[in-house]
C-alpha cells in the first residue's frame, strides 16, 4: 500500500498528461474551425452560457466531495458492504441534484436577457441554445456516482482514457460538420451525445471492475450517519457557492458591462488558460485519492511533510507555467488567430496571476477535502466571492476587462489563500501556519524574480513569428528552471521531491510515500 500510492499517482498523472495533451491539440484545431466558420459572437454566447451554468452548479452542494471522503477508509480496508451503502446513497442524492439543477436552469430562462448587453448577431434562438447547454450540463449528474468508486481506488487514468477517446471522436466530428454545415446547433447536439456516451461507458466500466456495486441488497445509512454527511454537505455548500460565484461571474459581468463580443475575445485566452489548468488539475487530481489514503493512516508529522512537498511541486509547476503563459500567450494568439484577436499585456498579466494564485491553492483545497475539514472556515469562500463580485463591478468601470480579472486575484489572495492554511495547520497538523505564509511569500518572490528576468531577456530578442515564439519559450524555460533551482536546491522539500522522482525512475523500493 505504501509503495502503490506513489506508483498509482505516477500512472494516473502520466496517462492524464498524454491524454490531455492530445485532447488540447485537437480541441485547438476544433476551436480554430469554430472561429472561422461561426465567428466571435458565437464564442461569446458559448462562454456566457458556460458561466451561467457554472453558477447553477452550486446546487451540487459538494455531495461528491463528501461521499468520496467517506469512501477513502472503506476502500483502503476493502469494506465492500460499506462501499455499496455509500454508492447507493450517492446515486439517490445525485438524481435529486440533477433534477433540481434542471428545474433551476429552466426557471432562469426569463432572466437571460439581463446578462447580455447587446443582442448577439446570430441566427439561432438563444433560449434553444441555452436549453441545449442545460441538458449537457445536467446529464452527468445521473451517472457520476459510479465514477467515484474508480476515483476512490486511485484509477483515474481509466476515466481519462475513456474521455480522451470520446473527446477525439467528438472534435473530429464537430470539425467535419462545422465545415460542411456551419451549424452551431449540430455542434451542440454532438456535444450532448458525447457527454452521454462518456458517462455510459464509464458506468459500464465501473460495473465490470466492481460488480458488487450492482447488488440490490445493501445496508442503508443510519440516521446519525446521514446527519453527519449532510452536515458536511451544508459546509461544502458554502465552498461550492463561493467557488461558482468567484469563477462563474467574470464573463457575466463582462457581458453585462462590455458586451458579448468582449466575452468572445476573452474566451480565446481563457480556452488556453483553461486547457492548461484542466490538464494540471487532472494531473494533481490523480494524486488526490493517494493523499486521501495517506491521511487515513499516517501521523501528523508525515501529513505535514507531504503537504509541503506538494506545495513545492505546485510552486515549480504553476510558477513556471504562469510565467510562460503571461509572456507568450499574446504571441500564441497572434500566430493562431491574428492581430485582431489580441487583448494586450495587461490581460495576460491578470490571467497569469490568477492562474498562479489558484494553482498554489491546490494543496490547501486537497488537504481540506481529504481530511474532511469541511466545516472549518466554511463562510470564507462566500466572503471571498462577494468581495470579488463587488470589486469586479467597481473596477470594470475604471479598468474594463482588466479590472474584472484582477479583482478575482486580489480577493483570492488576500482572503481565501490567507485563511485556508490557518485552519488546516491548526486542525490537521497542530502547528502554526506561519511556516506556510513564509514559504508562500518566498515562492512568490522567486516567481516574480524569474518573471522579470525572463521578460527582460525575451524583449531584447528580435526574432518574431513562430521561430521567435519557440526561441522565447526555450529561453523562458531555461531561465525559470535555473532560478527556481538556485533559490530552492538547499530546501528540505527540494531534496524530498528529488528522492521521489529518483524512485519513480529507478524503482527503488525503499523510498515510500
Amino acid at each position: 500500500m505504501e509503495e502503490s500510492r506513489t506508483v498509482n499517482s505516477a500512472r494516473n498523472a502520466s496517462v492524464t498528461i498524454i491524454s490531455k495533451v492530445i485532447y488540447i491539440i485537437i480541441s485547438f484545431i476544433c476551436r480554430t474551425i469554430f472561429i472561422q466558420t461561426l465567428g466571435t459572437e458565437y464564442l461569446g454566447v458559448n462562454g456566457l452560457f458556460t458561466n451561467v451554468l457554472t453558477m447553477l452548479s452550486f446546487a451540487e452542494l459538494g455531495i461528491g466531495t463528501a461521499i468520496i471522503y467517506k469512501m477513502y477508509k472503506p476502500i483502503a480496508e476493502d469494506d465492500r458492504e460499506r462501499i455499496k451503502t455509500l454508492i447507493h446513497f450517492y446515486k439517490k442524492v445525485y438524481f435529486i441534484i440533477g433534477i433540481v439543477i434542471l428545474v433551476m436552469g429552466l426557471c432562469l430562462i426569463p432572466f437571460l436577457h439581463y446578462f447580455i448587453k447587446e443582442q448577439p448577431n446570430i441566427s439561432e434562438n438563444l433560449i434553444f441554445i441555452y436549453i441545449l447547454f442545460l441538458i449537457n450540463s445536467t446529464m452527468s449528474y445521473f451517472f457520476v456516482y459510479k465514477r467515484s468508486i474508480i476515483t476512490g481506488h486511485q484509477k483515474d487514468y481509466i476515466l481519462s482514457l475513456i474521455s480522451l477517446v470520446i473527446s477525439i471522436v467528438l472534435d473530429i466530428l464537430q470539425i467535419i460538420l462545422l465545415l460542411i454545415t456551419h451549424n452551431y446547433i449540430v455542434y451542440l447536439l454532438l456535444q450532448i451525445g458525447a457527454t452521454l456516451l462518456d458517462n455510459i461507458i464509464a458506468s459500464k466500466k465501473a460495473d465490470k471492475m466492481y460488480p458488487y456495486i450492482k447488488e440490490k441488497e445493501y445496508k442503508k445509512l443510519d440516521k446519525a450517519e446521514q446527519k453527519s454527511i449532510f452536515n458536511d454537505i451544508k459546509s461544502l455548500f458554502f465552498y461550492q457557492l463561493g467557488y461558482v460565484l468567484s469563477t462563474g461571474t467574470d464573463n457575466i459581468i463582462i457581458s453585462t458591462f462590455l458586451g458579448v463580443g468582449a466575452v468572445g475575445l476573452l474566451s480565446n485566452y481563457t480556452i488556453i488558460t483553461s486547457s492548461i489548468k484542466n490538464l494540471l488539475d487532472s494531473v494533481f487530481k490523480s494524486i488526490t485519492s493517494s493523499i486521501g489514503n495517506l491521511n487515513t493512516i499516517k501521523e501528523k508529522a508525515k501529513k505535514e511533510s507531504v503537504f509541503y512537498q506538494i506545495m513545492f511541486i505546485s510552486f515549480i509547476v504553476y510558477g513556471y507555467i504562469s510565467i510562460a503563459m503571461t509572456l507568450l500567450i499574446n504571441d500564441f494568439v497572434t500566430i493562431w488567430l491574428g492581430n485582431n484577436y489580441i487583448l494586450g499585456l495587461s490581460i495576460s498579466i491578470a490571467l497569469g496571476l490568477d492562474f498562479y494564485i489558484n494553482g498554489m491553492r491546490y494543496v490547501n483545497y486537497t488537504y481540506r477535502n481529504t481530511l474532511g475539514l469541511f466545516r472549518k472556515g466554511r463562510f470564507v469562500p462566500i466572503i471571498t466571492a462577494l468581495a470579488n463580485v463587488i470589486l469586479s463591478i467597481i473596477l470594470v468601470n475604471y479598468m474594463g476587462m482588466f479590472g474584472v480579472l484582477i479583482a478575482t486575484s486580489i480577493t483570492r489572495l488576500f482572503i481565501l489563500t490567507s485563511y485556508e492554511p490557518y485552519f488546516i495547520h491548526k486542525n490537521a497538523f497542530g502547528t502554526s501556519p506561519l511556516r506556510y505564509y513564509k514559504t508562500y511569500a518566498y515562492y512568490f518572490f522567486v516567481t516574480a524574480i524569474a518573471f522579470i528576468i525572463s521578460g527582460f531577456v525575451i524583449n531584447i530578442i528580435p526574432i518574431q513569428g513562430i521561430l521567435g515564439f519557440i526561441v522565447d519559450g526555450i529561453l523562458i524555460t531555461g531561465i525559470v528552471m535555473v532560478i527556481f533551482v538556485l533559490f530552492t536546491f538547499k530546501t528540505e522539500q527540494y531534496k524530498q521531491v528529488k528522492e521521489r522522482i529518483y524512485y519513480l525512475i529507478n524503482k527503488k523500493k525503499n523510498i515510500k510515500i
